[in-house]
């Protein structure tokens, strides 16, 4: 087979997905299942709480949004204007969503979040921190940084690159369509340029707030290897 055909065929199933995720999303429009789900919502919770970027990890009495047209999940583009109303959340989450999109487009996403809640509304963002990445690149490492060193090489270095540490950080950095990784001081700029107070820095799991306590989804990582990755940080309208 041909570099060419090769090309061809690739270029041919992407355009087979883009149809068809167009034609799921033009379905979804026809049968208004996003206003549905977004009235019923509103319906049954008291204390209204926006997830976005979950994917097909549902959160109960969230709602939960996503640019992914999975079911029972209200779609919604983030880096776009979102199409809820003002101040009506109490609690805003997103965990590991944030570094999937450009640094200008997370500006945006978050001056909507901080739109759409209430006065004294939280909200907490999950995302890889770049000061672990630095951590592990220096010697010698702590336990869980030789853990968490150990077990990204084994489960999630590409295929054919070498077990070392300049694999490793380019991983870190560019793997699952990563585009923009914080470090704590950034993600706290970001978060006070659109509008927020009171910013404080959390352990996965913990929280000032019930609604925010034990929240993330650590079970996909090996026990305290995604506390290790994360830098969560809550902050007030």
């Amino acid at each position: 087979m041909s570099l060419r055909t090769t090309l061809v065929e690739l270029r041919e199933s992407a355009s087979r997905s883009d149809v068809g995720r167009q034609a799921r999303l033009l379905r979804r429009r026809l049968t208004r299942d996003n206003d549905r789900l977004l009235r019923d919502y509103r319906g049954a919770s008291a204390c209204r709480k926006l997830q976005i970027g979950g994917g097909w990890r549902v959160l109960g009495g969230w709602l939960n949004a996503d640019i992914e047209l999975a079911g029972g999940v209200f779609h919604m583009d983030a880096t776009r204007p979102f199409p809820l109303d003002d101040g009506e959340f109490g609690y805003v989450f997103s965990e590991h969503m944030i570094e999937h999109i450009d640094y200008a487009d997370a500006a945006s996403m978050l001056r909507e979040c901080h739109r759409v809640l209430q006065p004294g509304g939280v909200i907490r963002i999950v995302t890889p921190n770049l000061a672990a990445l630095v951590a592990l690149l220096s010697e010698p490492r702590s336990g869980v940084q030789q853990a968490y060193y150990e077990y990204f090489i084994q489960e999630h270095l590409p295929a054919g690159h070498p077990p070392t540490d300049a694999a490793l950080a380019n991983a870190f950095m560019r793997s699952w369509g990563h585009r923009f990784i914080y470090d704590e001081p950034t993600l706290r700029l970001s978060l006070e340029a659109a509008g927020f107070g009171q910013v404080v820095r959390r352990r996965l799991g913990e929280s000032d707030h019930a609604a925010l306590t034990d929240i993330e989804n650590e079970a996909r990582y090996p026990p305290g290897l995604l506390d290790f990755e994360s830098l969560a940080l809550e902050a007030t309208k």
